[in-house]
């Protein structure tokens, strides 16, 4: 029975796109998540007026409820009394309402939007080994006429890669394990288009009673988890080796 479980999700569409989307959530981080979050604390991290405000509006999500948050989403979406729709009604833009949670189109990445809300803890790490860069540098590159962007550049980001690491290592994790934005806000449709690996094993165990399909999603979780590390472990010996 066991090696039928393996052929069995292997060649279910579903599993596919649940392997798929989580995938897409994993890219979502390191190609959109992090760059934001860097955007930001390079931006706090030159003291604009009200920044200390900025910085704890942005990292108050990341103290809320997940399911919470995702329950506020699912509301900002809904077709009928969403805030988005009535907003796009009001300045006149009827025609670009839409039923965004309910199209398979959209709903993955309306699932995916929420996640940037949590941007403030990206943004921490990266504002935290910034304090702890040596004022003298920034001060030497002005003077040898750096412009801000230039700072940020050559001095800023090759100091930064501690941080860089660390959001890594934690914004994949919290990708891989994703379960209350597409249970709550979806429930993995319309049509499984926003099925994801934690969602497709609880859906196995809890409502179909398969444990053995559920394990074998829980292996390939697993494996994926382990190539995560694998990435990590690569760019922290990368890291070793040119301080060496």
């Amino acid at each position: 029975m066991g090696f039928e479980n393996f052929e069995y999700v292997f060649s279910d569409p579903i599993f596919r796109t649940a392997v798929k989307n989580t995938i897409v959530w994993l890219l979502s981080a390191l190609l959109l998540h992090i760059p934001f979050g860097l955007l930001l604390a390079l931006l706090l991290n030159r003291k604009p007026r009200g920044w200390k405000v900025f910085r704890v509006m942005y990292f108050i999500p990341n103290v809320i409820s997940t399911t919470a948050i995702a329950f506020l989403w699912y509301f900002i979406y809904h077709v009928d009394v969403g805030l988005l729709n009535n907003m796009l009604n009001a300045v006149g833009l009827k025609k670009l309402t839409h039923a965004w949670l309910n199209d398979p189109t959209t709903a993955l990445w309306c699932n995916l939007v929420p996640f940037v809300v949590y941007v403030g803890l990206t943004m921490i790490i990266f504002m935290t080994q910034l304090s702890t860069i040596p004022k003298e540098l920034y001060e030497a590159a002005v003077v040898d006429g750096a412009t801000s962007l230039q700072v940020d550049l050559k001095v800023y980001l090759p100091l930064l890669k501690p941080a860089f690491i660390t959001n890594i290592m934690l914004n994949l994790a919290f990708c891989l394990r994703t379960f209350e934005y597409p249970f709550l806000m979806t429930g993995g449709g319309p049509a499984n288009s926003t099925m994801n690996l934690s969602l497709y094993i609880y859906k196995e165990m809890v409502g179909a009673n398969r444990y053995g399909i559920s394990m074998v999603a829980g292996l390939v979780t697993v494996f994926m988890g382990l190539i995560v590390m694998v990435f990590v472990n690569i760019l922290q010996r990368e890291r070793r080796n040119c301080h060496a």
